[in-house]
């Protein structure tokens, strides 16, 4: 009975967790919030204000600076590099695994090995949790940035054929496209910009910070481009097709895939109801035909 009561109190934890990660996740930020800070508070947030910000400087030189690099990179795919550094980051998995084995120890009926695993467990399952939210919100950031890509690329395209400079189509292309995570990286690439950084800086910036294979094409499409003195116009014209195109063979894809998808929904759950609902009475009627 114990062991349930702590995996519910894990599972609905991970849920609520998860669920409040998506609710204020890219897209889901007000409009009075600065446009290249959306999408960057709610739960989040709460790691870079006291008491968080001196336990992370308590926790900074325990911090290898190989997890320093690895962590901040996924900060930056997440769009939480300018909210939160590494080691506050790192507080949220300690935290939440402390929890966990505080809960699971204390209504813990076992002793020995079998308590000690069960703490271990609940705390491993902790420390997994705000792992799993920032896969899921870097995840979610991507597919959007893959599914806006084309169109940013049509706009820019557009504006450049129509005689504006680099910056001035990016600038426009960027003011008539609805809010998302591909609006606020290119709206900092152009601050930066602005700031004096290399345009093809600035570029290659925006790819890491994102890390999508298809914005890293255009991207090196546009440096190489510049470069070479070509015509910028008809190099994203192409990136763009050819972002469509990749676009509607992942549909294609997706689609395919659901049948085969469904089939373990439809064994494992669906079916043997249906075959419970049919053999229930057969079976009745047998047994007392007996």
């Amino acid at each position: 009975m114990i062991t349930a009561v702590c995996g519910g109190f894990a599972l609905c934890a991970a849920l609520m967790f998860l669920l409040a990660s998506r609710l204020v996740g890219p897209g889901a930020a007000t409009a009075e919030a600065p446009r290249h800070r959306r999408g960057q508070h709610g739960p989040w947030q709460w790691l870079s204000r006291w008491p968080m910000s001196p336990l992370a400087r308590w926790l900074s030189p325990v911090i290898p600076a190989r997890w320093r690099v690895v962590v901040g990179h996924l900060l930056e795919r997440a769009d939480l590099d300018d909210t939160l550094s590494a080691e506050q980051w790192l507080l949220a998995p300690l935290l939440v695994a402390s929890g966990m084995a505080a809960v699971c120890y204390a209504l813990a009926d076992a002793t020995g090995i079998a308590m000690l695993l069960r703490t271990a467990l609940a705390a491993a399952s902790g420390a997994a949790l705000p792992c799993m939210a920032l896969r899921d919100r870097i995840r979610t950031r991507q597919r959007q940035v893959l599914r806006e890509l084309p169109g940013y690329l049509d706009l820019l395209t557009l504006a450049l054929e129509a005689g504006c400079a680099f910056n001035s189509a990016l600038q426009m292309a960027v003011q008539r496209s609805p809010a998302s995570p591909l609006r606020m990286a290119l709206e900092r690439s152009l601050q930066e910009m602005r700031a004096g950084s290399q345009r093809a800086e600035a570029l290659r910036r925006l790819e890491r910070r994102v890390g999508v294979a298809a914005l890293g094409a255009a991207v090196a499409a546009i440096v190489q481009a510049e470069a070479s003195g070509v015509s910028l116009a008809p190099v994203i014209r192409a990136q763009a097709l050819r972002g469509t195109r990749e676009r509607f063979a992942r549909a294609e894809k997706l689609a395919m895939e659901a049948p085969v998808k469904m089939l373990a929904p439809l064994v494992l759950c669906i079916f043997p109801c249906t075959f419970i609902v049919i053999g229930f009475p057969i079976a009745v009627r047998l047994f007392w035909g007996m």
